[in-house]
């Protein structure tokens, strides 16, 4: 596979649509694009080209109880089983993804991943 940058896509896109920078955001990590006149926009989140971890307040949990502060690493917090030691206690689930946001990465290793990645890890897998 090959690395196909969002630079690339706008690029492409431009060559058929007018594109202009937009101001809005949404909370996340995507920088849109909107054509003129339209409500038509797109977004790209580009974790390669511009590195947005500082920022990112996002997390993923998965079905298995388990949740991944990043997107970019293996570390997990296994929830299911304070949930099941203490299901009508909330305490302890609240401290464990306190401690999950101590543990967010300020950067990730993407490009280095890409000869070689680290996280095998589906999106379907981990959700999002």
């Amino acid at each position: 596979a090959n690395y196909f940058s969002s630079e690339e896509a706008l690029a492409r896109l431009q060559t058929r649509f007018v594109l202009l920078p937009s101001a809005e955001s949404t909370g996340g990590p995507a920088r849109y694009w909107r054509i003129p006149g339209s409500s038509t926009r797109v977004g790209f989140i580009s974790p390669h080209s511009h590195n947005f971890c500082e920022t990112c307040n996002r997390v993923r949990v998965t079905a298995r109880g388990e949740l991944y502060p990043c997107l970019g690493n293996n570390h997990a917090i296994h929830l299911l089983p304070l949930l099941r030691a203490h299901p009508t206690n909330d305490v302890h689930l609240r401290a464990a993804i306190v401690d999950g946001m101590g543990i967010k990465a300020r950067g990730h290793d993407f490009s280095s991943q890409m000869a070689a990645p680290q996280v095998l890890r589906f999106m379907s897998t981990t959700g999002g």
